[in-house]
């Protein structure tokens, strides 16, 4: 039973690692990391503004249509990739390791 604490203890902090890293999955190689998080909250923004589509919405089914609800979502997605990329931004995903 002893053995299984560091195994849970590991485990959480790689979820947790996991939920920090995802939560900007944008990267820039010359703005402040600390600009990185409001440029991706202000093109998030944006592009639910002109999509209709809020992430926190999914509670309300009469909300949307289901093909309402997925056309919306791929839509705010593409509106915050073009914002994002307008930014000079490149998904994290296909750039460099990050260095700083």
């Amino acid at each position: 039973m002893n053995r299984s604490a560091p195994l849970a203890a590991g485990l959480a902090l790689l979820c947790l690692a996991g939920c920090v890293s995802a939560s900007v999955p944008w990267r820039h190689p010359t703005v402040p990391r600390e600009q990185w998080s409001q440029d991706y909250s202000s093109c998030r923004r944006q592009a639910e503004r002109e999509s209709g589509w809020r992430d926190e919405d999914n509670t309300s089914p009469s909300a949307f249509r289901e093909y309402d609800r997925q056309r919306a979502k791929r839509q705010a997605d593409g509106s915050l990739a073009l914002c994002m990329t307008d930014l000079g931004y490149v998904p994290a995903s296909r750039s460099e390791p990050d260095r700083r």
